[in-house]
């Protein structure tokens, strides 16, 4: 039976754990598995909150919810069964198993679920199941202990364990100890019996001798007489009576020792018995009467008293017999309620059962009838068969042809099927296979960066550096191994793969340190005390320079203008499987909604067959559009040619399209040229290709009419198809965009200011790609079904094809869509993640329909999807069209013409540079089109001067987005900056602005060619140039971190293998204990001897330690070798030399830079001049020394600078100051290096700003000679003798024309023009070099800053290896002295005891053994006593619930503040049984609701807001209460603490301020370590205080002192509690005249320190209250404007009570800001009645409420009893 169980839950339900019929018991006894049995057949619909866990709180969760399930379903099940269960008794699951499994299967024959069970049970039934199931969950409770229970049931235990432990220890002890007190008085007894033994012996020996020498004299005969005789035996019986009689009363003594009750009458009775029957009684004393009567008093008393004990026993039994009969009775009472509730539960069974037996009757009559029913028409059918019989003969042999027929169709069915299981099969082994793939080489990789980091820890000991790890994270996501593959220096010509991927990994890094070098980030972030903070931001001018010479020698191309389709109300494709519905589902969608389907298929026959019919086109417009659709597509295909399935069919293709092209006068429309081009390919056996397929569908999306919607049928299939319709219906080719956005930025040094921003992605062409989904079993089917109807049916009948056009086609080839099925399948399942990709996640219209519905149901839903997306684009489109106009009009001419020549006027007239032939041009092309629009003839016919004409259109355009009026106002700059115009005032004219600022307007004069085609590929140069060598000087120094840290691992370990190496100490120490061992024993024994061998091993100890000083100066010397071997200053070099190589880099690239700007700039004015400027080289260290370079060599092209090694004999002392040395020198040096960078770059500016000014030096004289040659030939033609006598004279002296105030209409405006220019190309330059030098210096600061860092890290690295090396030393040599004192101590023990010294002593490395394997340990050092633990007090939290309580109660109410309604609630959620078990005491938890409001009523006194503050300082009492003069005490210690009077004081002052308690006890520590120290509960409950009443919001927790102790002012007598509150606020002693109050008596603990306060004299003089102390009282723990609710209608705020106090203060006759004494204030009835009516300052014992709560319930369970 278990096995058939295991198998059913195993093999058919498959719940989540494998069950075995051993562990069946176990597997279900915490009743999760239960329920999920039940959760299986959809009977448990709370099985979410079942839990696995086996504790007793999951068990009694599953175990109650599954019950009335179980109940529900007729199975018999109790707590007997639910605990038999839980114990895991055998049998119990199993049969439990067993029912489920009988009414389960009826269940599922039945088709019946939950909700119908419960549906079906009758009310009555319902109602007493719910009853059965309160009643089960409550005995459940009480069976099952809590966890919680269980826990401290097993501390209590283990406690008891102990406990038994320690009282067996205990009586064990004090048992041993009597023993051997016992031991020892039987020792002294036995002693003293001894020597009483022999002293009797000695004195029978005297009496023997003195009896020996006493002389015999004869003694007359004894007498011999009756009377002596018989008076001998009377004394001897006496003696006898009286040793009994001794003997007896010893007896008695020592009984009433053990037990004092023994009757005394009893022995003196039997020793009378013993003297009657000895006929002795008459020879004894009688008692006299008085001894009598006091024997039978006593005698009485013992008789009353043993029946007062009889009396109480009698009555304690009847009351335990009346208390077993109540119980009895009551047991009694609930087997009878049990009786009658089991005797109910049968009748309503009974009528159950009869009602359902009626029910199965009904079923069955009904069965019946339909029995007879079908029997009658089954009779009939016979006897209709048995007359048809004669005509169905004939039709046999058929009907048998046909059932083979549908047989064997069944079987090909059946290899379908299994040959597309073997395919899905196929599919997800290879899908398997690459997951596996990726998640192995992800494994590794993980591996692998776990395993460098571990190296990495192990090679330097530190954390692994940011740097490290994020190379690191760079080549993991790269996918790159983080170990090296091969070699790749030098670099091979012809490199492997695993070459390729280090090569791969070196440009990775090398890309990431260059893009920290240039963010300044990572590594190269600004140091805190560095002067560069951020990386030099982007030289604009540069910018625009490069990229106007990028655009004149590569100039762009013009954007394609997208294509026009007619606007469409709905722009759809439908995707799915084979036989997935799409066409009959559309077929439908057209006829209903006249909406037009393209399906592909149909397409491509429609032009074939308007080829074959000789289709003529109807405007020439169209073929024009063709030409040019095809003269794009094939341009563009060509730059991708990946793109198309076959190489060979695009070039078939685009020759074909060549020669479609060459027939443009042919008349045939397109779509006969499109089917001709169809006809060739397949007539060649080829597949149509994608691009031509893409024009038929374009072609037809053209002919669509306006204002209509189309749905593409299963177009397209791939994504190549969906990017060339992407591409043809938007114009813009997606892999382009991709790319674009994908592409890594290049690494330029300057960028464009006036670069225009990306384009936004365009927007879908498409509105929506619909999904029929389906499975592929249901594919199959259909495929089925459709092959067997064609089977069946085989008059073929043409079909209308709806949506297209009206024309009749045949019907697709069935047989060919069978046979393909499995292959199509597989290719939807290839092609589809990439679609629904690019349909999803990229352009968001994919919706997704289930296509496995009937037909009407799918056409449903399909019409719903279609309305939602025509809706949505309505509304779209419904929006404002102002932004659409200018994008649909501007392909059109007309608008063109009309905007473009106001704005080119405007920009004509406001640029006098322009010359009239550019205007021209500029007219007519404003956006830079005309130029790229020109013909080659028109380029060729042009001169040098274009590219600036065309410049000069193409950024009126760009600038940022600026029109023609910043050409305007930028011309206008360029006239004022004129000397003729600087010199005239012109206060309203706005200020030159900065150059390269968003205002500035760049110089955009022409070029030569010559100089464009020089300086473009120069700067790519440059640029490529700078950026290699950067990551060349990156790649070095990672490099060269990896050598350091290797090299300073390989000098430790080769250190410590130094320092272990062996030595001779053992020998010496083997042959010492040889000659010690080979010496006599008694010779050992000697005096002389042992001294003798003390010596001995006084001199083997000075030998082991002369060896030991040698080894240790030997580690010394190599440690000095290590240090002073020049590896240290050699990788310091080579790092210094790598920055230097970087500050190169930048050197290099400011030069070039320099170069760039100066020939571009001289380039515009037209006056290039060679400048001899040699490159600057920055020094480098040599490496080498000395000796090495004492060869003369030829003079080198890079200077060098000599290094300054260590010496190589440094002292231990000297190694500090040494390296201290080398580190300055290093610095110094680097800071040579930089100082000749700067200075090299100040040079460079100071010879161009020399070189420029003598420039313009010559320009001006040879300018004002030449205006002085022009004035001369004037005056020569007015009066020719005199001007030659003056110029005769003035020959030698060179003319300095007058400057005219304002240029006259004789100056050449050309020239004033051309000056402006060139003072505007002087700003500009030097504000480019500007710019340029600043950010150089940047970088050569920033490179400064990280080589001192680098140097000083290495540095300090080296210091820490050489400062462990020496620690290893020291610890190494102190090892070794101590296993020699250990030894020197073990062999004198051994001289001193004389002993030979059998083990062999082994002095091994740096420790000492005993017999190779025995080593000497100190003691452990004892374990540390356990945290302290709070003993819990009965009604009061412990620290730990309070603070918890505090944390949750801050959480629900900051303020302070909660309603009585709430606190109530969390009160009862707490003391429930599921929560709350830890947070309150024992005698919290039983608390009922009535109780809890009692207890609430009794904190909101006087208003229904409770102060949590307060609460939790009531359950934390019992604690010291604080008098009046305390409190005072207490106020004066914190104000001292606080001299700026601000009222708060931090945790630090709070602790080291002294509270009326003491918060230090001195605690003795247990001498059982194991014990816990004491728990101080009152240095804890001040630690308490402070998290209680602290402002936490705060930066740095403070504390309002007067706010704490004002609560510690409450008092049982409210106006007691406020005298000492207004005492606080006003810091002096103010009490009443009288108690108002009796309530003092009900508080003892508090009588006597009331009494104690109201004693206390009152010394000094009286001072007064102020207005605030009384708002500081009467305002404590709110007001009415701290809380604007309904319940404090009451109160006042604080401004009403300012105002009262105020008018008090007037009437009385003081000020606002004055004192009044409270003897005077307190009279006022006001203060009276504020004073009586107050209660915030009543004290509150909630503990003795909660004790009498107890005592009332403890009452009323007794009464109940």
């Amino acid at each position: 039976m278990s096995d058939i169980l295991c198998q059913w839950l195993n093999s058919e339900l498959k719940i989540s754990k494998h069950v075995e019929p051993s562990s069946l018991a176990k597997d279900f006894s915490s009743g999760y598995l239960i329920g999920e049995l039940l959760h299986k057949y959809q009977l448990q619909d709370d099985f979410d909150r079942f839990s696995k866990s086996r504790t007793a709180n999951s068990k009694l969760n599953n175990f109650s919810r599954m019950e009335p399930t179980l109940q529900l379903l007729g199975v018999p099940f109790d707590l007997n069964v639910a605990q038999a269960i839980m114990m895991e008794q055998r049998g119990v699951v199993t049969r439990l198993l067993y029912q489920l499994y009988i009414v389960l299967q009826k269940k599922k024959k039945t088709g019946l679920t939950g909700v119908a069970l419960e549906t079906l049970q009758p009310a009555a039934l319902a109602k007493l199941h719910s009853i059965e199931s309160e009643i089960y969950n409550e005995r459940l409770k009480a069976a099952v202990r809590r966890e919680a229970d269980r826990q401290l049931q097993k501390v209590s235990q283990r406690y008891e364990v102990k406990g038994r432990e320690i009282q067996e220890k205990v009586s064990l002890q004090q048992y041993e100890e009597m023993q051997k007190a016992q031991k020892m008085q039987e020792d002294l007894r036995l002693q003293s019996i001894e020597k009483h033994r022999l002293a009797r012996k000695r004195q029978d020996e005297i009496m023997a001798r003195i009896q020996a020498a006493v002389v015999q004299i004869p003694k007359p005969p004894p007498n011999r007489t009756l009377k002596a005789i018989e008076l001998r035996k009377h004394q001897k019986k006496k003696r006898e009576a009286q040793e009994v009689y001794n003997e007896i009363m010893q007896f008695e003594k020592l009984t009433e020792k053990l037990s004092p009750s023994a009757a005394a009458t009893s022995s003196l009775s039997v020793v009378q018995t013993s003297f009657l029957s000895n006929g002795l009684s008459s020879k004894l004393r009688s008692p006299g009467p008085e001894e009598k009567a006091q024997a039978n008093n006593q005698y009485i008393q013992k008789i009353r008293h043993r029946l007062d004990e009889d009396a109480a026993a009698r009555e304690q039994w009847e009351k335990r017999r009346r208390r077993v009969l109540v119980e009895q009775l009551s047991a009694h009472e609930a087997q009878e309620e049990a009786y009658r509730e089991e005797q109910l539960v049968n009748r309503l069974t009974r009528q159950c059962q009869q009602e359902r037996r009626l029910a199965v009757q009904l079923m069955q009559v009904r069965h019946e009838k339909e029995t007879i029913r079908q029997n009658r028409i089954f009779r009939e059918k016979q006897y209709k068969e048995q007359r048809l019989r004669e005509f169905q003969e004939v039709l046999d042999k058929e009907a048998l042809l046909a059932k083979q027929a549908e047989i064997d169709h069944m079987e090909e069915i059946r290899k379908e099927i299994e040959r597309h299981d073997k395919l899905a099969a196929e599919r997800a082994e290879a899908r398997y296979r690459k997951h596996h793939g990726f998640c192995l080489e992800v494994l590794s990789q993980v591996v692998d960066l776990a395993t460098r980091a571990g190296e990495y820890r192990e090679l330097t000991g530190n954390l692994i550096p940011a740097k490290l790890m994020r190379e690191w994270k760079e080549l993991f996501f790269h996918g790159k191994p983080l170990y090296e593959q091969a070699a790749v220096k030098p670099q091979p010509s012809e490199p492997t793969a695993e070459q390729i991927i280090e090569m791969e990994k070196m440009d990775i890094l090398d890309d990431q340190d260059y893009e920290e070098y240039q963010h300044m980030s990572g590594e190269w972030a600004a140091l805190g005390s560095s002067v560069v903070k951020e990386p030099p931001t982007n030289n604009n001018i540069l910018g625009h320079v490069v990229h106007r010479l990028q655009d004149i020698v590569n100039p762009p191309q013009p954007a394609t203008p997208p294509p026009h389709f007619p606007a469409s109300t709905l722009k759809a494709c439908v995707l799915g499987k084979l036989f997935s519905g799409k066409s009959t589902c559309l077929s439908r969608i057209a006829t209903a909604h006249h909406i037009l389907i393209l399906s592909p298929n149909i397409l491509i026959q429609e032009a074939v067959q308007a080829f074959q019919n000789n289709e003529v086109t109807e405007a020439q417009e169209s073929l024009c559009s063709m030409d040019k659709e095809t003269d794009r597509v094939p341009h563009d295909e060509a730059e991708k040619p990946e793109e198309t399935s076959n190489s060979s069919d695009s070039d078939v293709h685009s020759s074909e399209q060549q020669a479609l092209l060459s027939k443009k006068d042919s008349k045939l429309s397109v779509r006969a040229q499109l089917g001709a081009m169809v006809e060739k390919t397949l007539k060649r056996g080829k597949s149509v290709p994608d691009e031509l397929l893409i024009n038929i569908v374009v072609e037809a999306i053209r002919q669509v009419p306006a204002e209509s919607g189309w749905i593409l049928d299963g177009f397209p299939v791939d994504i190549s198809q969906a990017k060339l319709l992407e591409k043809a219906l938007s114009g813009t080719d997606p892999d382009k965009t991709a790319s674009k956005k994908k592409k890594s930025k290049t690494d330029v040094i300057a960028t464009d200011p006036n670069t225009p921003k990306e384009p936004p992605p365009p927007l879908p062409v498409l509105d929506l790609a619909l999904l029929f989904d389906m499975s592929d079993d249901m594919a199959l089917d259909r495929a089925a079904r459709q092959t067997y109807e064609d089977m069946s049916q085989p008059a073929a009948a043409a079909v209308e094809c709806l949506g297209v056009k009206d024309q009749t086609i045949q019907r697709r080839d069935r047989s060919l869509q069978k046979n393909q099925i499995q292959h199509r399948i597989t290719a939807f399942h290839d092609t589809w993640p990439k679609l629904e990709k690019w349909f999803d996640t990229q352009q968001h219209i994919l919706v997704k329909v289930n296509a496995e519905d009937d037909e009407d149901t799918l056409f449903k839903k399909v019409e719903s999807v279609l309305f939602e997306t025509i809706m949505n684009k309505t509304g779209k489109a419904e929006e404002p069209m102002t932004k659409e106009i200018p994008v649909s009009d501007a392909p059109a001419p007309a608008p063109e013409s009309e905007t473009t020549p106001p704005a080119t006027a405007v920009s004509t007239e406001r640029l006098p540079a322009v010359k009239p032939s550019r205007s021209k041009s500029g007219s007519k092309s404003p956006k830079g089109s005309n130029s790229t629009r020109n013909s080659a003839k028109d380029r060729k016919g042009r001169k040098t001067d274009k590219p600036g004409g065309k410049e000069v259109t193409r950024k009126g355009s760009k600038g940022s987005g600026r029109s023609g009026s910043d050409r305007g106002r930028s011309a206008r700059v360029s006239e004022c900056s004129t000397p003729e115009a600087l010199s005239r005032p012109t206060p309203t004219e706005p200020c030159l602005p900065k150059p390269g600022s968003s205002e500035w307007v760049y110089v955009d004069e022409p070029l030569p060619k010559e100089i464009t085609e020089y300086l473009a590929p120069y700067w790519e140069d440059v640029n490529a140039t700078y950026v290699t060598n950067v990551k060349v000087v990156m790649r070095n120094l990672r490099s060269e971190r990896d050598l350091i840290i290797h090299q300073l691992y390989d000098i430790r370990e080769e250190f410590k293998q130094y320092l272990k190496r062996p030595d001779h100490k053992q020998e010496f120490v083997s042959h010492w204990q040889q000659d010690y061992n080979s010496m006599l024993d008694d010779m050992r024994e000697d005096l002389e001897t042992k001294a003798e061998l003390h010596q001995r091993l006084d001199d083997l100890r000075e030998r082991l330690w002369d060896i030991c000083d040698n080894r240790k100066e030997e580690a010394m010397e190599e440690r000095s070798r290590t240090m002073s071997n020049g590896w240290l200053e050699d990788h310091t070099t080579i790092l210094i030399n790598h920055f230097s190589t970087l500050i190169q880099a930048e050197v290099d690239r400011f030069q070039d830079t320099l170069r760039l700007l100066r020939d571009y700039y001289e380039g515009m004015e037209g006056s290039i001049q060679e400048v001899s400027l040699e490159f600057a080289r920055i020094p480098l260290v040599d490496i080498q020394d000395d000796e090495q370079q004492g060869s003369p060599e030829p003079a080198k092209r890079i200077p060098l600078i000599p290094r300054r090694p260590l010496s190589s004999d440094l002292s231990a002392g000297k190694i500090k100051s040494a390296s201290t040395d080398f580190e300055a020198k290093e610095k110094k040096l680097i800071m040579d290096i930089w100082q000749t960078a700067s200075t090299a770059i100040s040079n460079m500016m100071s010879a161009e700003l020399q070189r420029r000014e003598a420039q313009e030096e010559v320009e001006r004289l040879q300018s004002a000679e030449g205006k002085w040659h022009k004035a001369s030939q004037a005056s020569a033609g007015i009066n020719p003798g005199k001007e030659k006598k003056k110029s005769s004279k003035k020959k030698g002296a060179s003319p300095v024309p007058e400057p005219s105030p304002a240029p006259t209409a004789e100056e050449n405006p050309e020239e004033l023009r051309k000056k402006a220019v060139k003072d505007k190309i002087r700003q500009e330059y030097f504000g480019a070099l500007e710019h340029e030098e600043l950010a150089v210096k940047v970088r050569l600061e920033l490179i400064k800053s990280k080589a001192s860092a680098v140097v000083r890290d290495l540095l300090q690295k080296a210091e820490d290896a050489y400062k462990e090396m020496e620690e290893w030393l020291g610890a190494r040599f102190l090892a070794e002295m101590t296993s020699i004192d250990h030894l020197s101590g073990v062999a004198r023990h051994h001289i001193e005891s004389a002993t030979k010294i059998y083990n062999e002593l082994v002095l091994s490395a740096s420790g000492f053994f005993i017999d190779g394997d025995i080593t000497l340990l100190a003691s452990p050092p004892p374990p540390p006593c356990p945290p302290p633990i709070e003993t819990p007090l009965p009604s009061s939290l412990t620290i730990l619930q309070l603070e918890t309580f505090c944390k949750q109660l801050s959480k629900i109410a900051p303020t302070g503040f909660l309603s009585s309604k709430v606190f109530s609630d969390i009160l009862q959620e707490l003391t429930s049984l599921s929560l709350g078990n830890d947070l309150l005491p024992d005698s919290w938890m039983h608390l009922s609701v009535d109780q809890i409001q009692e207890l609430v009523s009794l904190l909101t006194l006087d208003s229904e807001l409770i102060d949590w503050h307060k609460f939790l300082l009531l359950a934390a009492y019992p604690w010291p209460y604080p008098t009046r003069t305390e409190l005072l005490h207490t106020l004066g210690r914190f104000r001292a603490l606080d001299p700026g009077s601000s009222g708060f004081i931090t945790k630090e002052q709070f602790e080291q301020t002294e509270l009326w308690f003491p918060d230090q006890h001195e605690h003795l520590e247990p001498e059982d370590p194991t014990e816990p120290v004491p728990f101080d509960r009152l240095a804890n409950l001040k630690k308490f205080l402070f998290m209680l009443f602290a402002e936490h919001h705060a930066p740095v927790a403070r504390l309002d002192y007067v706010n704490m102790l004002l609560y510690f002012a409450s008092h049982p007598d409210p106006v007691q509690g406020f005298h000492r509150a207004l005492s606080i606020a006003t810091g002096t002693h103010i009490s009443p005249k009288k108690p108002s109050s009796q309530l003092l008596q009900s508080v003892p603990r508090i009588t006597e320190e009331m009494a104690l306060e109201t004693e206390e004299p009152q010394t000094g003089k009286e001072e007064g209250v102020s207005i605030t102390a009384l708002l500081t009282v009467v305002c404590h723990g709110g007001t009415k404007t701290e809380n604007h609710h309904r319940f404090c209608s009451h109160r006042k705020t604080k401004k009403e009570y300012s105002e009262d106090f105020c008018r008090i203060y007037r009437e009385l006759g003081f000020g606002e800001l004055d004192k009044i004494p409270y003897r005077i204030l307190s009279q006022h009835s006001f203060m009276l009645d504020l004073i009586d009516s107050s209660l915030q300052y009543k004290f509150t014992d909630i503990h003795k409420v909660l004790q009498r709560l107890q005592s009332q319930d403890q009452a009323q369970y007794l009464t109940s009893t």
